[in-house]
């Protein structure tokens, strides 16, 4: 009981920095896109966002899930993170050397040769950031979050800082590309400073080698999901061009800001669900009740925003950005019913099922690609929005796995909160903001009029944020 109520006592600490930390960040990130959007213009911001993207979708594949099993290996030598280290500083000099010599073909696919040059100077913080994760999963695997948060928290004000300054000053998009590698500078400085390890050269194959099995394991079915984000970098720019890219960037930025804390039940869930022991009956109740939950905190707040888009961003941003504004609602429902699933993902992921998960990442992926393929140049931009809806059903695959192993949740409640959202939701399309508005206040007060039952759900959310906040 002790150690339960020690890791009980961790966890609840953790998730509370994890959020401020998610919260703070999230209104950082607003202002930062404020300023750097409104200045730039969709073309620059268009440039920004292709090399950006295509830099995060390596810096999530080129770990190779080694800081994961850092975290989860219950019995991690000594020596496991020198190891780690010393492999990241091989691989990735060679790494930074094989990309560095392949960036100008995505410039070429973008026609912006300006691409090929941020690239290029983004690449380095790849390997920044695979040197810095060691330290990072370490503290993970303690239970460290307050200083995980402190660390990326004072990472993105850097970042904020130095790209809203060039920006200021007339340096155009390599402001949002160079506060993008400070960032990863400062990381790895603060990662280094909790957490130090020692740098070597040589590495324990005899280690690596089930490091790596694990690791890649583990990871591809992510990797596989990461193929998400590259479509605007390669999709939508190669297609419709680099100002179209920006345009989706900012109604993506949007989505992943009102969905914040989606990511904080997914990453710690890393740490806290391996150590936990679940039986069917209790994992399919604790999915139903988080699937509840994040339609909860997800779905009113991504309605409310689009109601108000269509004055929000051009007013934020400029007339140029309204098309922006209409996108968001078909690209906020993907991104809501998407959250639902996250937890059928991480117990799979706990229980050792990689397999199906990346089964089910695939036929999703596979069907955002290909509709994206077939929709873009018929559609425009359009054509994205419409490709985050069908691709939906092939969340079926992800459920029929869950309900193999563990029986099916329930997704009565969920279900209910989702159809509330999605009146607004399409209405913020056609309609003005007041009566979009007035669709959302009579959307979900008629589900919770027909459906009483529902209260529970924010009750109990409210009693466990008190529990919380006594604790």
């Amino acid at each position: 009981m002790p150690n339960s109520e020690n890791l009980k006592s961790k966890v609840l600490t953790g998730g509370i920095y994890l959020t401020l930390r998610n919260i703070l960040a999230a209104l950082l990130s607003l202002v930062s896109v404020l300023v750097i959007a409104r200045i730039l213009g969709p073309k620059n911001y268009g440039i920004a966002t292709v090399a950006i993207g295509i830099f995060y979708f390596l810096i999530w594949t080129c770990r190779l899930g080694l800081n994961t099993y850092l975290v989860r290996q219950p019995n991690l030598p000594e020596s496991g993170p020198q190891q780690v280290i010393s492999f990241y500083n091989s691989f990735g000099i060679l790494l930074c050397a094989l990309l560095w010599t392949c960036a100008p073909v995505i410039g070429h696919w973008s026609g912006q040769g300006e691409v090929t040059q941020a690239l290029r100077v983004l690449i380095p913080a790849v390997w920044l950031d695979m040197v810095g994760m060691v330290s990072i999963a370490m503290l993970e695997r303690d239970l460290r979050f307050a200083q995980v948060g402190l660390i990326e928290i004072f990472a993105q004000l850097g970042n904020y800082a130095v790209s809203i300054i060039l920006v200021i000053f007339h340096w155009s998009y390599w402001g949002p590309i160079l506060g993008t590698a400070v960032q990863y500078v400062l990381q790895l400085g603060l990662a280094n400073y909790f957490y130090p390890i020692g740098w070597r050269w040589r590495w324990d194959w005899a280690f690596l080698k089930p490091a790596l099995h694990y690791g890649i394991t583990y990871s591809s079915s992510d990797w596989i999901l990461h193929f998400r984000a590259l479509r605007v970098p390669l999709l939508v720019s190669g297609l419709l061009g680099v100002e179209a890219a920006g345009l989706i960037g900012i109604a993506n930025r949007f989505a992943d800001q009102m969905s914040m804390l989606r990511f904080i039940v997914r990453r710690m869930s890393i740490s806290v669900m391996s150590r936990l022991v679940e039986d069917a009956s209790a994992t399919r109740r604790a999915v139903s009740t988080g699937m509840a939950y994040q339609a909860l905190l997800i779905g009113p707040l991504c309605a409310l925003f689009a109601c108000f888009g269509i004055w929000i961003i051009p007013l934020m941003f400029g007339e140029t950005w309204l098309l922006s504004a209409r996108i968001f609602p078909l690209i906020a429902l993907g991104t809501l019913i998407s959250a639902l699933f996250d937890l059928h993902a991480s117990v799979l992921y706990t229980v050792g099922n990689n397999r199906q998960v990346a089964i089910g990442n695939f036929w999703y992926v596979g069907v955002l690609w290909l509709s994206c393929l077939l929709l873009l140049p018929v559609a425009g931009l359009w054509g994205y929005g419409l490709s985050e809806i069908l691709a939906l059903p092939a969340f079926w695959v992800m459920h029929k796995s869950f309900k193999y192993f563990f029986g099916s949740p329930s997704y009565k409640d969920a279900a209910l909160l989702v159809l509330a959202a999605i009146p607004p939701l399409v209405a913020s399309i056609f309609y003005s903001p007041l009566v979009s508005t007035s669709i959302f206040v009579a959307s979900y007060s008629l589900v919770f009029l027909l459906h009483p039952d529902l209260q529970k759900i924010p009750k109990g959310l409210l009693a466990s944020l008190k529990r919380k906040a006594a604790a």
